[in-house]
């Protein structure tokens, strides 16, 4: 096999790059792929492939059309300027030949170095000079993916066989598909899915079928080694925020480069990054002086948003960002209010939250110990602050994005233990909740550090308690699904999951 002697690159081989039909020395280094022309003149170059963004490479057999009898497949999908504003991911694949050989074993055996090289990588592994013509063979992921046929517009099985199962095969990823069949099967599936043969779980739908996953690996009596399954998001719902927050925490864009492409994209590198959990808890109204308690992704809201997501549910054909766009024209021109009575723990110091209860870091901080899993006739402790009053929407959301185009809170990371509590309120008017909606479509979002001040308060906290009144549409949202209607706490488990994601070390 023909390689190369400068310590500069990993592997060194002749090819034939097709469809060019041009003759090529590929060099290989820890970060790209660099092709250049072989002609006899000094070698110009002809393309550079940044192996971060690769999501797989097949070694394949050529026929008799092609010189070349085994050929090197890549394939690529890098980000794109779009013409007038934005990004895209464009889909690219390399077919390199192998013809610097004496024998079609030897350059067989170039083929397969090279993918072996390749594969390892792109899923973070570090590759020297030493060992790079005797890597092993990766194994094949194997992944369990959930289809709800029924969510946003009824696409969820059309994304999966027109993008997922093209990309899964290009990535080799092994697959086994699993239809939702009514509501809370995805959560009995995984409570029951046998983790030892599975790498993943891959969700294709809304930000809902997300959630019951989450509350199923916590249903488990292994949850703490459960919750920690790599999840993947494809987005096939209404608002698909959990999407869209991972493509931005990873890309750094808003709105989200093709959104489908891209999220596959971040399930096929593999990589895995923490995701703050929030658990929440509601009365329970079959024991007196009893909580329930479910786990979030994304967060809780009361008033603008949480009227639009539900009460638009009557047009959901028209897909989420027309259908909330068209909504929430007519919430904010007849403004409603609401009063609601508010305690929050403000973060100075980022919590190590378990399940069972609260152990801080520094642990001799004993005050803080259980103080959220009391009863809500229980007082809060001094460090809590209280407000009351009148507003337009209280949110306590985990992650950047509310939906996919619309984001709250551009300094929100996946797993920064924090709770982004947003009071807008009553005070604001039409104008600057207007002002408001744009600047969450645009990408500036709300924050603490807001230009212009626009009547929000932004809180940053470990946990609150929300006591709402009953002078108003009783309409509250948990990860954009309504919940029953009453007071509800809540605190933050951070880096508790985990989300596929390409853009974390």
């Amino acid at each position: 096999m023909d390689n190369n002697h400068d310590s500069n690159y990993l592997l060194t081989s002749e090819f034939f790059l097709y469809p060019q039909k041009m003759h090529v020395i590929a060099k290989l280094t820890e970060t790209s792929i660099i092709i250049t022309r072989k002609n006899g003149k000094p070698e110009s170059q002809v393309e550079v492939i940044n192996l971060k963004d690769v999501t797989g490479c097949h070694v394949s057999e050529g026929n008799c059309s092609t010189p070349a009898k085994w050929h090197l497949c890549v394939f690529v999908y890098p980000l794109k300027k779009k013409l007038l504003k934005g990004q895209i991911r464009q889909r690219i694949s390399r077919s390199l030949g192998a013809g610097g050989s004496k024998t079609e074993e030897e350059n067989k055996l170039t083929t397969t170095t090279w993918k072996r090289a390749i594969k390892h990588l792109i899923t973070g592994r570090c590759v020297n000079h030493a060992e790079v013509n005797n890597l092993p063979d990766l194994e094949c992921r194997n992944l369990v993916v959930y289809i709800n046929p029924f969510s946003g517009q009824g696409k969820a099985m059309q994304i999966y066989k027109k993008h997922v199962k093209k990309m899964f095969a290009e990535a080799e990823i092994k697959h086994t598909v699993v239809k939702t069949e009514y509501a809370g099967h995805a959560r009995h599936l995984a409570r029951d899915l046998n983790l030892a043969s599975c790498d993943g779980i891959v969700i294709v739908s809304g930000d809902g079928l997300i959630h019951e996953v989450v509350n199923g690996l916590m249903d488990r009596n292994d949850w703490k080694i459960a919750i920690q399954t790599p999840i993947g998001i494809v987005p096939g719902g209404s608002g698909n925020a959990l999407a869209a927050a991972i493509v931005y925490a990873s890309t750094g864009c808003h709105p989200a480069p093709t959104l489908v492409i891209s999220s596959i994209f971040e399930i096929c590198r593999a990589k895995v990054a923490p995701l703050d959990i929030l658990s929440v808890e509601t009365p329970d109204k079959t024991a007196e002086n009893q909580v329930q308690r479910t786990y979030s992704i994304l967060g809780f809201v009361i008033g603008l948003i949480s009227d639009i997501d539900i009460e638009s549910e009557n047009i959901r054909w028209m897909g989420g960002e027309l259908r909330s766009t068209i909504f929430g024209v007519l919430r904010i021109l007849s403004k409603r209010q609401y009063t609601v009575d508010i305690s929050f723990d403000p973060v100075d110091k980022v919590l190590d939250v378990t399940k069972e209860g609260i152990e801080t870091q520094p642990s001799q901080d004993k005050q803080l110990e259980n103080k959220l899993l009391t009863n809500f006739s229980s007082p809060v402790s001094g460090r809590w602050k209280s407000t009351c009053g009148s507003c337009v929407q209280v949110s306590a959301l985990n992650i950047s994005h509310i939906a996919n185009g619309i984001m709250m809170h551009k300094d929100s990371k996946l797993s920064d233990g924090k709770i982004h509590l947003t009071q807008l309120k009553s005070s604001m008017t039409r104008f600057k909740l207007m002002k408001l909606w744009d600047f969450m479509e645009s990408g500036i979002g709300i924050s603490t550090d807001t230009r212009e001040p626009i009547d929000t308060t932004v809180t940053q906290c470990n946990a609150f308690r929300l006591i709402p009144s009953a002078n108003h549409s009783q309409i509250m949202t948990l990860d954009g699904e309504r919940i029953d209607y009453g007071a509800i706490q809540c605190q933050i488990h951070q880096g508790l999951g985990r989300v596929f994601m390409s853009g974390c070390s």
